[in-house]
């Protein structure tokens, strides 16, 4: 009880949506009070076809060939060359749940985050065939930099979490540890692992804490358990378990599924995505769960970020640009228009605004998203 009030005394919570066709469910959500969530919408293709990190609303998109850091609060995008794709040939697509898995270009393993003593944005990449070998991009620099390899393989197929100045993994297949690495000594470290265990774990950071979704399912029951790391990364607890079997969320192929939590509310309502697009809404006082929007692609949560992306002098290594003039990451102008006639005609609970940031292709457009479910 004590770290859900923790996690629920904070701002009002603001998710990162790619725009597109999703709707509000017509689900009934028994007994929530009304309440107000921000939306914040970015018109972005490869945000929705590519698996992507998140921190301090800086928005990494890993694509063949390159890696690309947006800010949707300032409309700037910088571009990085990657490299080959060393480790391509060693997941055969044939073998591979796109659906449940998520996929790198070239199979990395990838982290994004912040160093909080010297404040630079870091892109991490590993791979473990046919040896251990990682990499780190310094946004500000713009170059790729060898650094020691992790003691183990971690998940390739899953994403890491960014909390506090490090990033997290999930060990390769096992799942019995965490592997983290601090962003300023570039170091790794162990963390111990909740005493239970699944394929489809997805770490998060929920509300700057590491957190731990594990879909439990038996004959009888399916659930989402959510496990909180403590401040000194030694003892998890279960602050939320999240019952499905009877709440019309239940799946019948459940071991391809999993679950996000992205967001807690001063209510105390807990919001969280799977991999079906579908968004919900729990609420602990009455143990209820609601669908409330459906074909809905949620990147993470979000906040406003007004760092400037634009590199050092000198740097010749990376691309800059404002306003997201990026052929791979936007629609075409009459897309743009269509998209937004579309968006005109949702429920008039949906009020848009557009950012005013000049010439801007990719937009990014806020909208105030209030739920009213009743009994």
């Amino acid at each position: 009880a004590e770290r859900r009030l923790k996690l629920q005394n904070q701002k009002k919570p603001k998710l990162l949506v790619v725009a597109g066709n999703h709707r509000r469910s017509e689900s009934r959500f028994e007994g929530g009070a009304e309440e107000e969530i921000e939306i914040v919408y970015i018109d972005c293709d490869d945000a929705a076809r590519t698996p992507s990190l998140t921190c301090d609303g800086l928005v990494c998109i890993p694509v063949p060939g390159s890696v690309n850091v947006l800010n949707p609060s300032s409309g700037e995008l910088i571009r990085f060359p990657s490299g080959s794709d060393r480790v391509t040939g060693r997941y055969p697509s044939l073998f591979i749940d796109k659906k449940l898995w998520t996929i790198f270009p070239g199979f990395w393993s990838m982290g994004f985050g912040r160093d909080i003593v010297n404040r630079s944005y870091k892109v991490v990449r590993m791979f473990f065939y046919p040896a251990p070998y990682c990499e780190i991009l310094d946004v500000e620099i713009g170059e790729w930099r060898e650094v020691t390899p992790p003691p183990y393989k971690v998940e390739p197929k899953r994403k890491s979490a960014f909390v506090k100045g490090s990033v997290f993994w999930l060990e390769c297949m096992t799942s019995d540890n965490v592997l983290a690495l601090d962003l300023h000594t570039e170091e790794f470290r162990d963390v111990p692992f909740p005493p239970t265990t699944s394929r489809r774990n997805q770490l998060v950071n929920l509300k700057d804490r590491l957190a731990l979704a594990i879909p439990y399912t038996d004959t009888n029951d399916q659930r989402i358990n959510i496990w909180i790391l403590d401040e000194q990364e030694e003892t998890w607890s279960m602050t939320y378990s999240i019952g499905l079997a009877y709440s019309g969320v239940a799946y019948h192929q459940h071991w391809n599924v999993w679950f996000r939590p992205v967001a807690v509310c001063e209510q105390g309502f807990v919001y969280f995505h799977d991999n079906e697009n579908r968004l919900f809404k729990y609420s602990p006082e009455t143990n209820k769960v609601g669908c409330i929007a459906t074909e809905i692609c949620v990147v993470s949560d979000f906040v406003e970020n007004v760092v400037s992306l634009r590199p050092s002098a000198g740097s010749q290594t990376s691309e800059y640009q404002s306003g997201f003039h990026y052929q791979d990451l936007i629609h075409s102008q009459d897309q743009l228009i269509h998209s937004q006639d579309h968006a005109s005609q949702r429920a008039q609970k949906f009020v848009w605004i557009k950012l005013p940031i000049p010439s801007i292709l990719l937009t990014a457009l806020v909208s105030l998203f209030i739920f009213r479910y009743f009994a």
